[in-house]
């Protein structure tokens, strides 16, 4: 009867052996399956806060309150293709990209079109919102808005004198006004 005994309470240990080793292994599947989803979760939280983490270099430089137009110049001149940024007057600068020239404000927007020969922003002392442009060897006027106030159709322009530009087309002079419109 002892010898039964012993034989149920071997069967026994080796049944609570089998049934502690089977619990052991889910346990551990269970710790991997949780250290893989940990894993991912980490993954996922970090890609999505390296996508959409702010900018460390600011929209626009500012120093004592008011814009720092040359670091806003460099770094327009290291994060966009254009060739060169021209110093900031007023909150725009004229840009190159090498060949055709445009006019952006401080944040990189492109006010005018990178699309003109030339762009001169000291044309008027008076009215300092309008710069002369050259398209195609004929001369015209653009305000900071970068809309077209007098189409590049002129081969010659005077300064802005009362409210009248004198411009010549072939061999006619004239005058227009800051519509472009002929004043007879």
């Amino acid at each position: 009867m002892e010898q039964k005994t012993q034989d149920e309470r071997r069967r026994e240990m080796e049944a609570e052996i089998a049934a502690n080793e089977a619990m052991e292994k889910q346990s551990r599947q269970r710790l991997i399956r949780n250290l893989i989803i940990t894993a991912l979760i980490f993954v996922v939280g970090i890609g999505g806060y390296l996508a959409l983490r702010p900018n460390k270099e600011p929209e626009v430089y500012y120093k004592d309150g008011d814009i720092d137009y040359i670091r806003q110049a460099d770094k327009l001149r290291r994060t966009t293709n254009f060739k060169s940024v021209q110093e900031f007057r007023g909150g725009y600068a004229i840009v190159s990209d090498g060949n055709k020239y445009g006019v952006v404000d401080v944040k990189g927007n492109i006010v005018c079109p990178v699309k003109y020969d030339a762009i001169e922003s000291n044309y008027s002392e008076h009215y300092p919102d309008l710069c002369q442009v050259k398209l195609s060897n004929k001369l015209g006027l653009v305000d900071k808005e970068g809309k077209e106030v007098v189409k590049p159709i002129y081969d010659d322009m005077g300064p802005v004198s009362n409210s009248m530009i004198q411009v010549s087309q072939g061999d006619e002079q004239f005058y227009i006004n800051l519509e472009g419109k002929r004043m007879d």
